[in-house]
Parts: structure tokens; sequence; C-alpha cells
């Protein structure tokens, strides 16, 4: 696997804005750090601006692990992942007509799925060929860029979604606070992402060219970044990232493990599940 080669600047910390911190490990070229003020661990110095668009835009993004390797899993395993986050979503904001905004929706799944529930659908994604593919599969397309380029009307979506994306980001702060500008006054935000607390791995230390995390939350750095945002959090547990394997024993073995992390977090409250699944409205 290469090394990542990106320009770099350092940056401080997005939760509590220090600038102290320590080093967690060094990883692709790039070092990963704990701020020492609020335990947020992420990337620093961090990739610019310039150098994340060139990397979302290059020709053999698609063909990485993560990307790739999506398209290995049945059309079942995938039909199965994005209808149960669907199932999850419609607990907290049932009804017909959501208007629902995907921010960074890959390869339009998800929005494919929305829309045979009668949703309205928006979505955009930050690489062009990730875009494309969503066109060419579903016949939906996706704008390219940054939510702060996008130009959407304020308070105009029931739910926003970021299946695994905010830790992606350069500026997760940011982003959150304009999808609280984009969600109507009683809307949902539905994020998940990693969990650092997972014990089987640690997602830091994933190679940074095969999932380019800038950020690797825990369950209460998460809920700390989405309340300074502007929301308030109604649930934070576990996610839920699929049984996406062509071995059944991988699939047994998966899903045994989401029955004990389960079990643990409803007597102890500690999340050690492989994600973290977090829903907010915006503060009054």
């Amino acid at each position: 696997m290469a090394t990542l080669a990106l320009a770099t600047q350092p940056v401080s910390c997005t939760l509590c804005g220090g600038d102290g911190s320590r080093l967690v490990c060094s990883n692709d070229s790039l070092q990963v750090a704990r701020c020492t003020g609020c335990g947020l661990v992420f990337v620093n110095p961090q990739p610019t601006e310039d150098a994340l668009r060139r990397y979302h835009s290059g020709n053999g993004l698609l063909s990485q692990d993560g990307w790739s390797s999506y398209f290995a899993h049945s059309a079942e395993q995938i039909r199965e992942l994005w209808e149960e986050r669907l199932a999850d979503l419609q607990k907290r904001k049932p009804g017909t007509g959501i208007n629902l905004l995907d921010v960074g929706a890959g390869y339009g799944d998800f929005l494919y799925y929305a829309k045979k529930l009668g949703w309205k659908i928006s979505g955009f994604e930050f690489s062009p060929a990730a875009s494309r593919t969503s066109k060419q599969k579903y016949g939906i397309p996706l704008a390219v860029g940054d939510i702060s380029e996008m130009n959407f009307p304020d308070r105009s979506f029931d739910i926003i979604t970021m299946w695994h994306v905010l830790e992606h980001l350069r500026d997760p702060l940011s982003a959150l606070q304009r999808c609280r500008e984009l969600l109507a006054p009683k809307g949902v935000l539905a994020l998940e992402v990693p969990n650092l607390n997972f014990l089987v791995r640690k997602s830091y230390r994933y190679p940074l060219s095969r999932t380019l995390h800038l950020y690797h939350f825990s369950p209460a750095t998460l809920s700390a970044l989405v309340k300074k945002a502007g929301f308030e959090v109604l649930a934070c547990g576990q996610g839920n990232t699929g049984f996406q394997y062509a071995r059944l024993w991988k699939i047994y073995a998966k899903k045994c493990l989401y029955v004990v992390s389960r079990s643990v977090e409803k007597l102890s409250g500690f999340n050690l599940a492989d994600s973290i699944r977090l829903y907010a409205t915006p503060s009054r």
C-alpha cells in the first residue's frame, strides 16, 4: 500500500480549541494526536484543503480498499445494511414525504432505498468518481463538493444523514453547524462513525491511505462536538456497519459480537461496538 504524500498544516482542536496534544502514533507519515484538553483524537498536522480535494478527485480513489471492496458485497447484503438504517431512522422520524439530505452519499445506495419509501432525496459527494457511479447505477445525480458549497435553503430538510463521513472531514464542527442551519426545527440529524473504544481494533491504526480518517471519535467526544454545534443529543449508542462478508463464520462472529456489545452497553452504558450511531435535533 502506497504511503500518502499530502501537504499538511497544524490545526487546533475542533472541540475545545486547544493547541496542546500528545502523539498517539504515526500512520502513513501522518501523526495521530490526542488533545490534552478534551481528549479528542485527530490527525495533526492535517492535510490542507487543497490536498484533500486532489485526493478525493484522484482517478485511483475508487480502486482503494474501502471503496473497491464495497462492490464485492452481495446486493442482498447492501440492501440489508441500508434498510436497517432506514428502519431505525423511521423510529425517530415517522411519516411520509420526508425531505432527506445525505451528506457524503457515496454510490447513492442509501438515497435509492430512501426514494423507494417515497422520501424526497438530495445528496452530494466529495468524490467525482463516486458521484458518476451513483448516476450510472441508480440514475441519482449527486452534486460534488463540500457542504459549505451546497446552495440549499435553511431549515429545508427533515432528516440529514452522515454515514461514516464526519471522520473524513477537515472541519467537522463547521459541517455540523451547517447541518443545523439546514435542518427544520424538529428535524433529525443521524450520524454514524467508527468507535475509538472498539476493543478488537483501534480505528486510528487503520492505514490512512485506505481510510484517511482525520478524526477518531469516542461516544463522549462525538456527543460533545454535536452539542457544541447547537444540537440536543437524542441518543448515542451502538451503530451497525452490516454483515458484508463472503464467509458465513465472519457474519456469525460479528453478529455474536454485536449481541455481546449491546449487552455490555445496556448493563454499563459503555459502547464497545465497532461504530457509534448518534441522533440529534437542533437545540431550541
